[in-house]
């Protein structure tokens, strides 16, 4: 008997082993659109109850607790649901939203808090809820859609540099290849296309945000890999030390570290690790840290390394800036804390000059004394403003018995010597 196979029937017959492969290349080729969005979220959410990830959404288990008023429950409600629905929106986009402060081009508007919060929630649905004393307890499960919040905060970070001052950023990202170092983590050499992918492709996207850039390979005296091999200091503190000597406000130190993962049909799999600290420099305190992994897939080994750098490098990047931009606003809301250096003060006018910043200077909300020695004073002020305008009152205040000569200003530091009148 002869069986009757239709050529439709062979085609399918040849292509059947070759599925997995056609799948696989496709999850990895359309990674660059897929894990930007989601892949992100779904790591923060890792482990926490109820989180599951649908379209740009993610379904967040949230609990609201709000102030149980015995004649009107359907206020008691509604309360707490609204909490809940803060906490939702918290979870899935990291940046904290309280009662005080709400984030809407970056403005602190506190009375726009709820609407904004819902408004970056698709729907929701009541899972339980109850009456705990003088507490009434909500507990939901939210579809809160991050894209539209990191869409928001992408669209307002020009604005927010704009008001912060446009502080000056330098940039370094050591790119190490395992397979030039033994596999071990120690820098070697570069990775083998040696372009600095991940500097370019962060770099790239901030300067579409109006970021300035001091180019630390210009100090260095070209790539800090020939640096190194020439015997010269690239450790964090010299590269610290060049950005206060470049006037640079900010520093973003990374590190970039690409190993192949194997073969894929011909195609070869190269893992890209990327890990940025984002660091005042006049004072040393961290802004951000973060981590980011993603691969590349492609037949020249190379080619594959530059598409995993450059897709954890966007990954990363908005990640790093929700972070800053984060400490930025909440440095708004609450004030900022801002060193002032006095020197050539005594004791008895440091004194009076505490006083006088409190009572007099525009802005000023708190001062503490940190320490004084041999005639140099430094004193912690908290203002809502910016080392610059704050400079500018004091040259403005007509102190008493002296004036105070401003020398040096920088992100958050404010030298000043007192001068007698």
């Amino acid at each position: 008997m002869v069986d009757h196979i239709s050529p439709l029937q062979r085609c399918s017959a040849a292509i059947a082993p070759l599925t997995p492969l056609l799948l696989a290349l496709t999850l990895l080729v359309s990674a660059p659109a897929v894990w930007g969005q989601q892949q992100s979220a779904t790591e923060r959410l890792q482990g926490q109850p109820g989180a599951a990830q649908a379209d740009d959404a993610v379904a967040i288990e949230a609990r609201g607790v709000a102030s149980y008023y015995q004649d009107d429950t359907a206020r008691s409600r509604d309360e707490a649901i609204e909490a809940a629905q803060r906490d939702a929106v918290e979870q899935a986009s990291g940046v904290f939203i309280t009662s005080e402060t709400e984030m809407r081009n970056f403005d602190l508007i506190s009375d726009e808090v709820l609407s904004r919060s819902k408004g970056f929630i698709r729907s929701y649905k009541v899972l339980k809820e109850e009456r705990d004393g003088p507490f009434y307890n909500v507990t939901i499960q939210a579809m809160v859609v991050r894209k539209a919040f990191m869409d928001d905060v992408s669209e307002s970070l020009e604005n927010l540099y704009q008001r912060v001052g446009k502080p000056r950023v330098m940039l370094v990202v050591e790119e190490f290849d395992a397979a030039d170092s033994g596999g071990g983590e120690g820098f070697a050499s570069p990775p083998r296309h040696a372009l600095n992918v991940v500097e370019k492709e962060i770099r790239k996207i901030l300067l579409r945000q109006g970021f300035t850039f001091i180019d630390a390979r210009a100090l260095t005296k070209g790539s800090l890999v020939e640096t190194a091999q020439k015997g010269r200091d690239t450790s964090r503190e010299s590269l610290l030390d060049n950005a206060r000597t470049s006037k640079a406000e900010i520093i973003m130190l990374g590190k970039a570290r690409i190993s192949a993962k194997g073969e894929l049909h011909k195609f070869k799999i190269v893992e890209a690790t990327v890990g940025l600290d984002v660091i005042r420099t006049d004072n040393g305190q961290i802004m951000a840290s973060e981590v980011s992994l993603s691969k590349g897939l492609h037949i020249n080994r190379d080619t594959a390394a530059v598409t995993a750098l450059q897709k954890a490098a966007r990954e990363l990047t908005p990640k790093v800036m929700q972070q800053v931009t984060y400490l930025w606003i909440k440095e708004k809301n609450e004030g900022r804390r801002i060193e002032m250096v006095v020197k050539n003060v005594s004791f008895g006018q440091l004194l009076s000059l505490r006083k006088a910043l409190s009572n007099q200077v525009k802005g000023v909300r708190k001062v503490r004394q940190k320490s004084y020695s041999k005639g140099t004073a430094l004193l912690e002020v908290e203002t809502r403003d910016a080392p610059d305008r704050l400079a500018e009152y004091l040259f403005e205040t007509q102190f008493d018995n002296f004036r105070l000569d401003i020398q040096d200003v920088s992100a958050t530091t404010l030298t000043v010597k007192m001068e007698k009148r």
